[in-house]
């Protein structure tokens, strides 16, 4: 015989079982589960999205005051102020604003400008050990293309092209220099590579490590502060190419077509994992293929067997025939300036790097830091938002605004013409929006739809909250008879 508790006790139990579910369960519960959300600067970052970075291109100015006066170039600077403005101002999420100032020296900064009346040729402008000389009778008649010519000396269109490329990719198909550019990181490292595909036929002294350090180095300190470079050295034995060259009369040749093929088998041997490792590879050529030529797909026959393979590096295919030891000053004398193009810059063929280069790679590197900056953090808001259980630690909340801060110092440095802190604090910005955008914590995969919560939950709650319910209905319905019998 099952026990019937009174009336009164089954009351008060009920009481006690509810006070414990809704006064100490669902605090309980409620606080055990809840999601911590540290507060994101997100106006903040919808307001970087909204803002355009502004680079100041300082252009030094010159003249010989006994060739034209003073009050004249001050004219010039100030009629050509709008052309280059409005020259610069069509770059997507960037304003480039060439500064014309005048100065006491040209030729020391990376622009100058002359304008003088002493150019043999008055309609062309020319470039001197000074700078750009242009004469003063051109800008009297063609000021618009003086402008045109400035922008070029410059390189505003490539410096354009690349920032551009950020948002829209199928620039790197359509644009050689853009395509054959590494990707802009805080760090790269490079690695150069000998490749002996027969150590038995070709026995030379490789003399690696010594000639890196000399040639190499002091390239990576003109660097600067332009990204973390490191280096390593290897030889690779045993890998044959794909295609063998082809004779032709006295000398042999590889198709350009074929050039990427050539890449496959070395690719699988360097050992290289990241996106910003840099291959500088020396492939050491039997001597029966000397002399050794490339074939362009127009039919040119190009000398120098070298070629660059976009966003990976440069290969130069060695000519071994009565050497007795790898001469890496002229190796690196081709492989560096072709480093310098997968560091975005155009082609000159010169293994240093001028104060013009220098500015150049620090300009889209600082902007494509701010630009990345600025996407990834939007992207960080977006996944943020889409997840609303999501937990923000501290740590991603001082980063975040770390980047928001260091993309600000970034701006107001290049807009004032100190490009090295624009670097610098570009360089932080994205690292810590980076990091905070791969934190462990916030991967979505990590948190599930309501819907899933809910499958999980029911099966906690129903068989507590369900004996209550029913009881709860129990009463209301006796307390409606009892009141149906009073009235």
């Amino acid at each position: 015989m099952a026990l019937k508790f009174p009336e009164s006790v089954q009351k008060i139990n009920l009481l006690y079982y509810s006070i414990i579910v809704v006064v100490l369960g669902t605090p309980l519960w409620w606080y055990t589960t809840d999601t911590y959300r540290a507060a994101l600067p997100h106006s903040q970052i919808t307001a970087l999205t909204e803002y355009k970075s502004v680079l100041n291109i300082p252009v030094a100015v010159c003249f010989n005051p006994s060739d034209v006066q003073r009050s004249r170039v001050e004219q010039i600077i100030i009629s050509l102020k709008p052309f280059l403005l409005s020259r610069g101002s069509s770059g997507g999420r960037v304003i480039y604003d060439p500064v014309l100032s005048l100065a006491n020296n040209c030729g020391k900064q990376p622009f100058s400008v002359v304008f003088t009346n002493d150019v043999a040729r008055p309609s062309k402008a020319e470039i001197s050990s000074q700078g750009l000389k242009i004469s003063v009778e051109k800008v009297d008649r063609m000021i618009a293309e003086v402008a045109e010519d400035i922008v070029q000396y410059i390189e505003l269109p490539h410096l354009q092209n690349h920032i551009l490329a950020i948002d829209d990719p199928s620039l790197h198909s359509t644009l050689q220099d853009v395509r054959n550019a590494m990707a802009v990181a805080t760090s790269y490292n490079i690695l150069v590579s000998v490749v002996n595909p027969d150590p038995a036929a070709i026995n030379l002294d490789y003399n690696l490590v010594e000639s890196t350090k000399l040639y190499l180095e002091p390239f990576i300190a003109e660097l600067g502060e332009l990204a973390e470079v490191t280096y390593q050295t290897q030889v690779i034995r045993y890998v044959k190419l794909p295609h063998k060259p082809v004779k032709n009369g006295d000398f042999y040749y590889l198709s350009e077509s074929n050039l990427p093929h050539v890449i496959n088998p070395i690719e699988s041997k360097l050992g290289t994992s990241t996106t910003n490792d840099i291959n500088l590879i020396i492939y050491l050529m039997e001597e029966k293929y000397s002399p050794l030529h490339i074939k362009t797909i127009g039919g040119e026959m190009k000398r120098l067997p070298s070629f660059l393979s976009p966003q990976f590096g440069a290969v130069l295919l060695y000519d071994t025939s009565n050497k007795t030891s790898i001469d890496h000053s002229s190796t690196f004398s081709v492989l560096l300036p072709q480093l310098k193009q997968l560091l975005g810059l155009k082609s000159s063929g010169s293994a240093g790097i001028t104060a013009k280069e220098k500015y150049l790679m620090e300009s889209r590197a600082t902007l494509t830091h701010i630009l990345r900056s600025t996407d990834t953090l939007n992207s960080l808001i977006r996944l943020v938002d889409s997840i609303p259980n999501m937990v923000i630690g501290d740590h991603i909340a001082e980063q975040v605004s770390s980047a928001v801060e260091g993309i600000n110092k970034a701006q107001s440095a290049l807009m004032e013409g100190k490009l090295s802190e624009a670097l610098l604090q570009s360089s932080l910005a994205r690292n810590a929006a980076e990091k905070s955008f791969s934190d462990p914590s916030i991967l979505a995969l990590l948190y599930f739809p309501d819907d899933q919560k809910f499958a999980i939950y029911i099966p906690l709650f129903l068989p507590v909250g369900l004996p209550l319910i029913v009881a709860y209905l129990e009463i209301l319905k006796q307390w409606k008879k009892n009141k149906d019998k009073t009235d």
